[in-house]
């Protein structure tokens, strides 16, 4: 018995404006007796009878492409010993798999998956070292998640360590599909320029599918940046009073995008304060849009803790459902803004033009006080 299933909202190419080529994946299984194997890829979901220890896999992709082999139940996390991620490529691929380790999975027959164990291999030492450092941000984690923000960037060697062999491959690789891969890692830390060159060097297969999520953060950064018009909103503010941010032209706004749970934001509502205090009577209004839509009563928690109930404070209007779907939402204001990190601020003009654009360090936070007595003249 065998079944294939569509699955709706998995990146993928399809076939009409692709190169189609077969696969197929044979495999050994050994453990006990396991009803069905499942593999998933692109807009398919395949399972299989294990019959004597063995099962194959037919099907066709474009090129290589991200797959899933695993048995039920599944949690769908990186450390589940029932889940494999593998890359699949067109042509004849084996695979070795054992009961309850799935995860430690062997293919043959796809170069794309040879090249990521061999960089698997460079990063095993660099993994093994942070282990310890790992077990203790997870106790940390348990007892306070602003400390736990704090520790984290004893990381930064590690993440930069592990940096270094990927952008090794790329470098080496820029036409192939696990360079757009690992790029995906990358990019909220690579310049516009950068990336840009990056994306122009890869075939139009590889563009449809891994390159796919690097172009739609080329469009992204293209909202909410210096010179364009700022998009409109309205939303009910946190004292349930309608707001509009073109209710506000002819003054200077700037739109905090922040949370109760970002330690960064957090840490800088004191120095905001600040500013405001400076500004307010010369034309400057302030928009909080918090990112805790889920969480509304920690959002007015913090409001009320850190003395900032001064300015207007709106909620983003995250809806999950719509985001898990890929549907958009016109509510959600991070979207129409292009946000991607917290804290984020962004200074509109009277006539409601975007004239700066800061990301939270504080290098940008200098900046963006500059800014500010350039504008007010003080």
């Amino acid at each position: 018995m065998r079944k294939a299933l569509a699955i709706i909202g998995l990146t993928g190419c399809m076939y009409s404006t692709c190169m189609a080529q077969d696969f197929t994946l044979s495999g050994k299984f050994s453990g006990a007796a396991t009803p069905y194997i499942y593999l998933r890829y692109n807009n398919v979901l395949d399972s299989t009878v294990i019959k004597n220890g063995g099962f194959t896999f037919k099907g066709i992709i474009n090129g290589p492409t991200n797959a899933y082999l695993y048995r039920n139940p599944v949690t769908w996390r990186s450390e589940d010993p029932n889940l494999y991620s593998f890359f699949l490529e067109p042509g004849t691929l084996t695979a070795e798999v054992k009961e309850n380790e799935v995860n430690n999975s062997r293919i043959k027959g796809s170069a794309t998956q040879a090249d990521m164990d061999e960089l698997k291999k460079l990063k095993a030492p660099i993994q093994k070292e942070w282990e310890p450092f790992f077990k203790m941000l997870d106790s940390v984690n348990k007892i306070d998640n602003f400390k736990f923000q704090e520790a984290k960037s004893g990381l930064k060697p590690y993440y930069a360590a592990m940096e270094k062999i990927d952008f090794a491959y790329i470098d080496k690789h820029p036409t192939s599909f696990l360079s757009a891969h690992l790029l995906r890692g990358y990019l909220h830390s690579i310049s516009t320029e950068k990336l840009t060159a990056y994306y122009k060097q890869f075939p139009e297969n590889v563009k449809a599918t891994a390159g796919k999520t690097i172009n739609e953060e080329l469009e992204r950064r293209k909202l909410g940046v210096e010179g364009t018009v700022a998009a409109d909103f309205s939303a009910p503010d946190i004292n349930d009073q309608p707001l509009k941010l073109s209710d506000y032209r002819g003054k200077y706004v700037l739109i905090d995008f922040w949370a109760s749970w970002c330690l960064p934001c957090r840490k800088g509502n004191p120095h905001l304060k600040k500013l405001y205090a400076a500004y307010k009577d010369k034309g400057l209004e302030i928009i909080g849009v918090s990112d805790d839509d889920r969480k509304p009563d920690a959002w007015k928690k913090a409001v009320e803790q850190d003395g900032i109930s001064m300015w207007k404070h709106v909620l983003r209007g995250l809806d999950m459902d719509k985001l898990r779907a890929g549907i958009y939402n016109e509510r959600d204001i991070s979207k129409k803004y292009g946000i991607y990190s917290l804290p984020t601020k962004i200074l509109i003009d009277p006539q409601g033009k975007v004239i700066a654009r800061y990301e939270g360090d504080e290098k940008d936070e200098a900046e963006m006080d500059k800014k500010l007595k350039a504008v007010f003249g003080q």
